[in-house]
């Protein structure tokens, strides 16, 4: 579903990401984890398509040899936090997300109403944003990327400001979503890699390791930060 090819990535005069190749299939929850600064967010938006590539290519749905078959691919992206948000309604900003994604008449007022749901904001729909806690206004960040079904959810840092429950809510969105054979991909921040992603990518140095990697000890061989959030999520997911 979504395929980096020779892709490198830069942030100004920093390289952030050489020669990219990498496969994200139908079902797959892919984890992106990373030093601060060390790219995770410009790689995740170049997967979402809010940025470009310096050079290589990003194809998200069908491979080029299948383009006569391609369809339009619904994408989801959520950023870790909006630069200004609007002086608006709760329920104005996911309306306004809803047009963004093409949803007019009855299919957006029935999405704008399970994304106050899921926001936890169905008595706050008349409060302005500025009067939201941060993990009422994250919450209805993910909400918005919800509203047109997407195929791709893409987040930087979904799980930032939000507590337990918030937390519980997005993994079941993720795994939900991975279930029904879409794909999610999210940069994680905060070491903590919970059961429902089905896959870790490390971008370490420009380059990225993968927990596909199936040469033995491969993963055991990554830098040792890592090895902690790695063995817990091995372990969640065995449990699972």
């Amino acid at each position: 579903m979504i395929l980096l090819n020779n892709v490198t990535i830069t942030r100004g005069p920093t390289c952030v990401a050489s020669q990219l190749r990498l496969e994200i299939g139908p079902g797959e929850a892919v984890a992106v984890i990373g030093r601060s600064a060390s790219g995770k967010t410009a790689l995740v938006e170049t997967i979402a398509g809010v940025t470009t590539p310096q050079s290589g290519r990003v194809e998200r749905g069908m491979p080029a040899d299948h383009a006569a078959d391609q369809q339009a691919l619904r994408v989801g992206y959520a950023p870790a936090d909006s630069a200004a948000w609007p002086v608006m309604r709760a329920d104005e900003f996911l309306e306004m997300a809803g047009l963004a994604a093409g949803l007019v008449g009855k299919p957006l007022r029935l999405a704008v109403a399970r994304g106050l749901g899921f926001a936890d904001c169905d008595m706050l729909r008349d409060r302005r944003l500025d009067s939201l806690s941060d993990g009422q206004r994250k919450r209805l960040l993910v909400a918005a990327t919800l509203l047109h079904d997407p195929d791709l959810l893409v987040f930087d840092d979904p799980m930032r400001s939000l507590d337990s429950a918030g937390r519980t809510d997005v993994e079941q969105v993720v795994a939900d979503l991975a279930l029904a054979g879409g794909s999610v991909v999210a940069a994680l921040n905060d070491g903590l890699i919970g059961p429902c992603w089905t896959r870790v990518l490390l971008l370490d140095n420009g380059s990225l390791l993968d927990s596909q990697d199936r040469r033995p000890q491969a993963i055991d061989s990554w830098p040792a930060w890592s090895l902690g959030p790695l063995a817990a999520w091995r372990r969640s997911t065995a449990e699972g």
